[in-house]
């Protein structure tokens, strides 16, 4: 047999009410419909499902078995076909989240406290961004991956979180800290740290490097980390300039001054998006999480946005 969904759906009704009138009439049918449904379950089932008495239809041993297996059955089927409504606090799923050191130290913490408050009974794994994300999110390693907005292949969804302008940092007593203004020519007379992000580019250099290469300069690095407290660590210690976005909570400790990009540079900024592939947008634990993070990281950017415009009144 080739199971008959209707059929299935008919007949548990039948079992439900063990009267053909009254099925017919849950399941707005005529009576002579629903007693030919019931003539074709006896065919395709070959039983006779139900006996006839003065107190209603009475189910054969087969008919009693299928009423204890169809309701999950049938249930299970339609959830399949129109998921129930999502509880976070009911789902129990792993998410694999990827993204920039610097950013996941400021994510790692909010999120976390979402999930215990919200839905403990999901896990995360997180990772640093690697260079073929795009191929771990096809691939189903990945759910998502938090990075900086650049061309991404169709098959990817992007939610934008955010700005952020980015700016050079320094030590509150670097030789540059006086001026207003610093000039391309003493931007690139110190050296620097570069905060390292996978695939930032796509010739995987930084943004201002970029930049940078088009008038064929380049700025001497001596370092390249991933880890923003790192990097800040040498900037303290040193003459290093820091090429990064505004919006880092660690830039408002005050060892630390920042100036806008030379003007040759221009005003770069940086857009943090949320990547996704396209077959999990319509997963409601998927669009949950994706909400969470979106809010945490949205406040953030307000909130850093609001302290640096205050910071420089």
């Amino acid at each position: 047999m080739r199971p008959d969904l209707n059929l299935l759906s008919a007949l548990r009704v039948l079992l439900e009410e063990r009267n053909v009138t009254h099925a017919a009439k849950r399941l707005h049918v005529s009576q002579p419909a629903m007693s030919k449904t019931l003539q074709k379950l006896r065919e395709e089932l070959n039983d006779p499902l139900f006996t006839r008495s003065s107190h209603g239809l009475i189910p054969t041993p087969r008919a009693k078995q299928l009423e204890q297996q169809l309701p999950d059955l049938l249930d299970q089927i339609s959830n399949l076909v129109h998921p129930q409504e999502f509880i976070p606090g009911s789902y129990n799923g792993r998410f694999n989240i990827a993204g920039p050191g610097v950013i996941l130290d400021q994510l790692i913490p909010d999120l976390s406290l979402a999930l215990q408050d919200h839905s403990p009974r999901a896990s995360l794994t997180i990772s640093e961004v690697s260079t073929d994300f795009t191929e771990q999110l096809a691939s189903g390693q990945l759910d998502f991956v938090i990075h900086i907005n650049r061309s991404m292949p169709e098959e990817l969804v992007k939610t934008s979180v955010g700005f952020g302008e980015v700016i050079c940092a320094m030590r509150s007593d670097h030789p540059l800290a006086a001026q207003e203004q610093i000039s391309l020519e003493d931007y690139l007379s110190f050296p620097h740290v570069r905060l390292y992000i996978a695939q930032i580019t796509h010739a995987n250099i930084g943004v201002v490097d970029e930049i940078l290469n088009q008038s064929g300069q380049q700025r001497d690095i001596i370092l390249e980390t991933s880890s923003l407290s790192s990097a800040l660590d040498v900037v303290a210690k040193s003459d290093c300039l820091l090429v990064t976005a505004d919006n880092h909570k660690e830039l408002q400790n005050p060892a630390y001054t920042y100036k806008t990009m030379p003007v040759e540079l221009g005003y770069p900024t940086l857009e943090m998006v949320i990547i996704q592939h396209r077959r999990s947008i319509n997963s409601q634990p998927h669009l949950w999480l994706r909400g969470v993070m979106a809010d945490i990281m949205s406040n953030f950017f307000r909130e850093e946005r609001l302290f640096r415009s205050t910071a420089l009144m």
